[in-house]
């Protein structure tokens, strides 16, 4: 009987974290993501080093294959996200993070510095290093976006899908400017990222696919991009009171 409780329980538990999701034409098909640690400053070999397998950042040398994920002990997160819908929805945990600073989860979309990247949210984690960001944002590209590099498979790894990464807020200019391109939907000066500390920040596991449909009363015609400077998000409350998911934080200081 104990064991039939627990099941039951169970059971009760998912389908509640699941209909945080639920919509109308199949809205309650949920992703999980992981990101995880996978630079670190005491990897950064000596400056005599000959042909080092990480570079001055502590990160692997590229060419040498997948970024490896670091053990047990490390920075990391999980991100659970609806897979279709009119809106992105997701909600992320951060675990032993750089205690009390600044976050922002991002869409990166290749090549650097990731022009016309999506700030998801932004929060603070707190002394434990531990944060929460969630949202809703409307993505009318999907993700991964036309003009990401891994919209189409990238040779030799054929990887397609959008990265996310948790990074240092700022690092990363949230807040494009300029007129937008007609052709690619990005501003003169979009968002993209401003530095690099990749030791502190948290890459995906696999790169993820969200795609964007219409409401079932939207009968309006689109034509080309979005621009994405102007995103719609409903923020949700975090551990702490700081999130801010309306279009993440100005780094035009």
């Amino acid at each position: 009987m104990k064991k039939v409780s627990v099941l039951i329980l169970v059971v009760f538990s998912v389908a509640i974290a699941s209909a945080a999701f639920a919509g109308d034409r199949g809205e309650n098909m949920v992703g999980s993501l992981f990101l995880f640690q996978k630079c670190d400053s005491s990897l950064i070999p000596d400056e005599e080093a000959e042909n080092p397998l990480y570079d001055s950042n502590g990160c692997p040398v590229p060419g040498n294959g997948p970024w490896p994920i670091f053990s047990e002990n490390r920075r990391w997160g999980q991100m659970k996200y609806n897979l279709l819908g009119d809106n992105f929805r997701f909600s992320f945990q951060g675990k032993r993070l750089l205690p009390e600073t600044d976050y922002t989860l991002i869409y990166y979309p290749d090549e650097w510095p990731g022009k016309g990247l999506i700030c998801l949210g932004s929060s603070t984690s707190n002394p434990n290093g531990n944060l929460q960001i969630g949202g809703s944002l409307e993505i009318l590209t999907g993700l991964p976006a036309p003009y990401d590099k891994n919209f189409n498979p990238v040779e030799p790894s054929g990887i397609t899908g959008a990265k996310i990464w948790l990074v240092r807020s700022v690092d990363v200019q949230c807040e494009g400017v300029g007129d937008v391109d007609p052709e690619t939907g990005l501003q003169s000066d979009p968002p993209q990222m401003i530095g690099w500390d990749p030791a502190s920040y948290l890459f995906e596991g696999n790169p993820i696919v969200y795609q964007y449909t219409k409401p079932i009363d939207d009968t309006d015609d689109d034509s080309g991009f979005e621009n994405v400077a102007s995103r719609k998000s409903k923020p949700t409350p975090s551990d702490n009171g700081k999130n801010d998911l309306s279009n993440g934080r100005s780094k035009n200081r």
